[in-house]
C-alpha cells in the first residue's frame, strides 16, 4: 500500500510540474505597473506573442483632484513650435506628455522653420487654432473630417465630430466647449467596438500612439514601441483597438501620429522618456520634433509603490521556470515507467526523506 502512495505521490507531482508549465507559457507577458501620482497608473507590458512587443498605458482618473491638461498652443509662422515630447514636458513642468497630431509638413523640408500646421481639430486652453480636415494630406491614412477628442475645462472627455454647417470646420455637432482638443487620423474605437479602416497604412506594424476614453471616467493613453526586431516590433490599428477594447474597457478611441513621432515622457521626479521612440531615422532611442503634444498635470501621489509585481504575481506559477518544470515532469513519468516495466533504475528520494 505504502508503494503505491508513493507512486500516485510522484504522479501527482510530475502531472502538477507538467500541468503547471503549459499553463505559465498560456499566461500574459510581464506588466509592471506603479501609481506615480494621484489618478494616475501606469503600466508597462513586455509580450512575446505574437510577436516581441513594448507597450506603455497611462489610465487617468479624471475625477482626481488636481488634475489638468493642456495641448501644444499655437505659435509660429504656421499653427505651432514643433518640439520633442521631452522638451514639452519640461517646458510646461508637466508630469506626463505624449505626442499628439500628424502634421504637416512632412517629410521635413530643407530650410525648416521648426513649425507645423496640424492636420485635423485642434485647440489649447479654449482657443481653438486648427480646423477639421475635409481634404486632408496623406489621405491613404487620415480620414476627412476624422473626429477629436475634447477634454473640457472640468476634466470631461469626449469624441467630437464637425458641424457641418459651419463652414470655417472649428465647431462640433456636440453640446460641448472645446478647450483641449486632438485629433489623429481616424477613430478606432466606437462604442465598444473596433471601428478600424480596411486600409494597407493599418494593417502595417508600426510605432503607434492611441488615446481613448473608459469606463468610469478614465482616460487611456497607450503607446508601442516598433521598429525594434526582437525587441518591440510594432502593432496594427486593429491590433490597438482589439487590446484597448479588452484589457482596458475603452469605449471610444482615436489612433494618434505614430511611427516615429511615437513617444511618452514623465517626470517622476526626474524628466525622462518612458518609451523607447524611433524619431531619426528609425534609430532607436532618438526623438523627433513633433507638431503637438498633450500635457497632462497631476498631483504628487500619497505613496508612489508598485500596484502590481513586476512580471510574476503572487502565487502566480513563474514563467520563466516552466521550461524547467517541463523537464523535471517528464522525468519522473519516465522513471517511473522504466521502474514499473522492470528497469534497473529504482527511485528511492522518497525513502531518503523518510529515514
Amino acid at each position: 500500500m505504502a508503494r503505491r502512495r508513493r507512486q500516485i505521490g510522484w504522479l501527482a507531482l510530475a502531472w502538477w510540474l507538467a500541468a503547471g508549465a503549459a499553463w505559465a507559457q498560456a499566461l500574459p507577458g510581464e506588466r509592471t505597473t506603479i501609481r506615480p501620482f494621484r489618478g494616475v497608473t501606469y503600466s508597462v507590458r513586455r509580450e512575446s506573442r505574437p510577436r516581441p512587443l513594448a507597450m506603455h498605458v497611462v489610465e487617468i482618473d479624471l475625477k482626481a483632484p488636481g488634475l489638468r491638461f493642456r495641448l501644444t498652443p499655437p505659435a509660429g509662422p504656421r499653427e505651432t513650435r514643433k518640439q520633442t515630447v521631452l522638451a514639452f514636458l519640461t517646458e510646461q513642468k508637466a508630469q506626463i506628455a505624449v505626442n499628439a497630431h500628424f502634421f504637416e509638413p512632412w517629410p521635413v523640408p530643407k530650410g525648416d522653420d521648426g513649425s507645423a500646421d496640424l492636420v485635423g481639430i485642434a485647440a489649447s486652453d479654449g482657443k481653438v487654432f486648427s480646423p477639421f480636415e475635409a481634404n486632408p494630406p496623406k489621405s491613404y491614412a487620415i480620414r476627412a473630417n476624422a473626429p477629436g477628442l475634447n477634454i473640457d475645462a472640468n476634466n470631461h472627455a469626449s469624441i467630437v465630430h464637425r458641424n457641418g454647417a459651419n463652414a470655417s470646420g472649428r465647431t462640433v455637432v456636440e453640446p460641448v466647449t472645446l478647450y483641449n482638443t486632438l485629433a489623429g487620423n481616424e477613430q478606432i474605437v466606437t462604442g465598444g467596438r473596433a471601428t478600424v479602416a480596411d486600409s494597407d497604412w493599418n494593417k502595417k506594424l508600426s510605432p503607434r500612439t492611441a488615446i481613448g476614453i473608459a469606463k468610469g471616467e478614465r482616460l487611456v493613453i497607450f503607446v508601442v514601441d516598433g521598429r525594434q526586431s526582437g525587441r518591440s516590433e510594432g502593432m496594427t490599428s486593429r491590433e490597438v483597438a482589439d487590446l484597448l477594447v479588452r484589457d482596458y474597457g475603452v469605449t471610444d478611441a482615436l489612433n494618434l501620429d505614430g511611427g516615429g513621432s511615437t513617444t511618452l515622457a514623465m517626470a517622476d521626479p526626474n524628466a525622462r522618456v518612458a518609451n523607447v521612440p524611433v524619431g531619426l531615422g528609425d534609430a532607436a532611442g532618438t526623438l523627433r520634433p513633433v507638431g503637438s503634444s498633450l500635457a497632462i498635470f497631476a498631483a504628487p501621489a500619497a505613496q508612489s509603490r508598485p500596484a502590481e509585481a513586476s512580471g510574476v504575481k503572487a502565487g502566480r506559477f513563474r514563467r520563466d521556470l516552466a521550461p524547467f518544470a517541463a523537464v523535471a515532469g517528464a522525468a519522473i513519468l519516465a522513471v517511473m515507467f522504466w521502474k514499473r516495466r522492470g528497469g534497473g533504475i529504482v527511485f528511492r528520494a522518497v525513502d531518503t526523506a523518510r529515514s
